[in-house]
Formats: C-alpha cells, structure tokens, sequence
C-alpha cells in the first residue's frame, strides 16, 4: 500500500538542505512505496527559501544551483496539486475560518488547501510540515500531521 504524504515546503526544503528535521524526514520517506504530494507553489517557495540561504551565507550560489537542479529532477516524481481557482477558494475560506481563531499566513493557506484537495483525491496518511501554526491548522481540518 502506498503511503502518500503531502510535505509542505517548510519540511520538503529540509529534502534538499542538511538542517534539523532532515534526518526525520529521510526516514519517514525512506520506504519504497511512498509518494510526495507537494502543491505547485513549493517549486516558487523552494527557489525562495534556497535563495535566501544564499543570501544569509548558509549555502554558496554553486551549492544552490546544485540543490536546485536536484529538485528540478525530483519535481517531475512528485505528485503535484496544482494551485487552481477551486484551491484558492478554498484557501480563502481557510482564512476566513481558521485566523479568526489561530494564526495562518496566505501561502500556508493555499498549502493546505492543496493538501485538502490532495486528500480528496486519495486520502494522505500525513502531513508534513515544519510550521507549528500550518500543523495545527492542518489539525483543525482533520489531518493527521507530522511535524519536523
């Protein structure tokens, strides 16, 4: 049985990056039948985080380009939602129900929304993230979570 995991790309960054959590997600991952599920918008949010490591003197440019170019080729054996109209209207409503009560930022919204809609389509064993706020909002919708 396939174990489908959706990884939000506070954790799917932590793939590419030595950092806390790594080793975790290395192992969670390490089986033959898993599958990642990552909403298009990490491949926008993974060029961002990965740069601004460059910019902080954690990575050199050609360590970025490396990284980079691997998630480049990892990208294509993803399962990819794509951030659509209904994903955004989702995210919206997300807003308007989850901040009034904890806090959630835009792009974390549209993550879970993605991951919902993922959800829908196949049922996600978990999902992943290294955001205190994003599990517990994942939490709030019923998801079992894991966070790193």
């Amino acid at each position: 049985m396939i174990r489908r995991y959706f990884f939000d790309t506070s954790a799917l960054v932590k793939l590419y990056h030595q950092e806390k959590g790594t080793e975790a997600l290395e192992h969670l991952i390490s089986a033959a039948d898993t599958c990642i599920v990552i909403s298009d918008l990490s491949f926008i949010e993974i060029t961002s985080a990965l740069a601004t490591k460059v910019r902080m003197g954690l990575i050199d440019r050609d360590v970025f380009e490396a990284v980079l170019d691997c998630f480049i080729r990892d990208f294509a054996g993803y399962e990819i939602i794509e951030v659509d109209h209904a994903v955004k209207m989702q995210a919206a409503d997300l807003l308007k129900t989850i901040v009034v009560t904890r806090r959630l930022r835009t792009l974390d919204a549209l993550q879970l929304a993605s991951a919902l809609t993922a959800a829908r389509k196949s049922p996600l064993d978990l999902f992943v993230a290294a955001d205190i706020f994003l599990i517990e909002a994942a939490q709030a919708k019923d998801l079992q979570t894991f966070s790193v």
